[in-house]
């Protein structure tokens, strides 16, 4: 499987222009721990139970996606780019 690219980019419409990319592990990893931390932080800070629900489902897709993506110990992703 290819691994994921993080890109940094400048706000411009709807796709931005790209500044950057990485394909270095240690930066796709810590990028998806603060996503995910992001997302359990709006779970704890609403006191609506709709609202909530809708934040833990989307953690559960993000959880998914990005453990498949971004895996925590890969051997073979492994690259320090």
């Amino acid at each position: 499987m290819t691994g994921a690219i993080l890109t940094l980019q400048y706000p411009r419409g709807l796709k931005g222009i790209p500044i950057a990319t990485t394909t270095n592990i240690t930066a796709l990893r810590s990028f998806k721990h603060i996503v995910l931390e992001e997302w359990e932080k709006r779970i704890q800070e609403t006191d609506d139970e709709g609202e909530a629900m809708l934040y833990r489902l989307e953690l559960q897709r993000l959880k998914t996606a990005l453990n498949l993506f971004i895996p925590e110990e890969d051997k073979s992703y492994d690259r320090e780019s």
